[in-house]
């Protein structure tokens, strides 16, 4: 069962790896050719990539005869899933501010900022369905959803590889494990709502637009450390809370 367990997880994430690098060099390199707007052509190249996961996902349940285990509905977790990250955002920015990094009014306005919260829905239910409805209940077969989400987290971050050449690789070792601070409360909430991906993806999105408008300018490596911070300290109250979610063992 578990060396089975290995396998799917072994094909899910290389496949998710390599359309992950077609992707990004098929459509960064039609759009290097263009003379289009800078932000925009990221913004493209961003929600292509975060298309493989969605795309890993129908491939592998495709191999492996799977189905879906997750549902969509609004509950009493939803609104949750969207004051949540806004908040943990939002004490970020402040921080940064006291620490000398004041905030710096985010370049995505106008239609930038519309096609940028319609591209963030897009790669948030593509990212969603791939981490959580999928590589999360591989791992389900084995470990506790707490667990789970640890291991999601590292392959989670570690995917996200193209980042150093924004932060360079310290920053990129820095963000993995705001990633997996990501993964942990993102799988609470899909998990306290029965594998609601709907949440997940609440709060996958809001806490990306959060991200778009108040931290975008500031990305450096002090941010990755202030939202580790702020992210902990949220982890420790959801643990005195909720004790009993937060096991490592079945």
């Amino acid at each position: 069962m578990e060396g089975k367990m290995n396998k799917k997880i072994l094909f899910f994430y290389l496949v998710n790896v390599l359309l992950t690098v077609i992707l990004a060099l098929t459509v960064g390199g039609i759009l290097q050719n263009s003379s289009g707007n800078e932000l925009l052509s990221g913004l493209i190249i961003m929600v292509a990539v975060q298309l493989s996961p969605l795309i890993t996902t129908l491939i592998f349940r495709k191999k492996y005869n799977e189905k879906k285990s997750y549902s969509y509905k609004l509950d009493k977790y939803s609104v949750m899933s969207i004051v949540f990250p806004i908040i943990l955002v939002l004490l970020s920015s402040f921080i940064l501010g006291l620490t000398g990094r004041h905030y710096v009014k985010s370049e995505y306005t106008g239609y930038l900022l519309i096609i940028g919260i319609i591209l963030t829905i897009v790669g948030s239910v593509s990212e969603e369905i791939g981490w959580r409805g999928t590589l999360l209940s591989i791992l389900e077969d084995k470990y506790t959803a707490f667990t789970g989400s640890l291991f999601v987290g590292v392959f989670w971050g570690a995917w996200h590889f193209f980042k150093i050449m924004n932060v360079g690789f310290v920053g990129y070792v820095l963000f993995i494990p705001t990633v997996i601070m990501l993964s942990i409360f993102i799988t609470y909430f899909y998990k306290k709502s029965k594998n609601n991906i709907l949440n997940a993806i609440f709060y996958h999105v809001f806490f990306n637009i959060s991200n778009l408008i108040l931290l975008f300018t500031r990305e450096s490596i002090q941010l990755y450390v202030t939202v580790l911070g702020v992210s902990m300290i949220s982890l420790l109250s959801l643990f005195i809370y909720d004790r009993d979610y937060f096991k490592l063992k079945k």
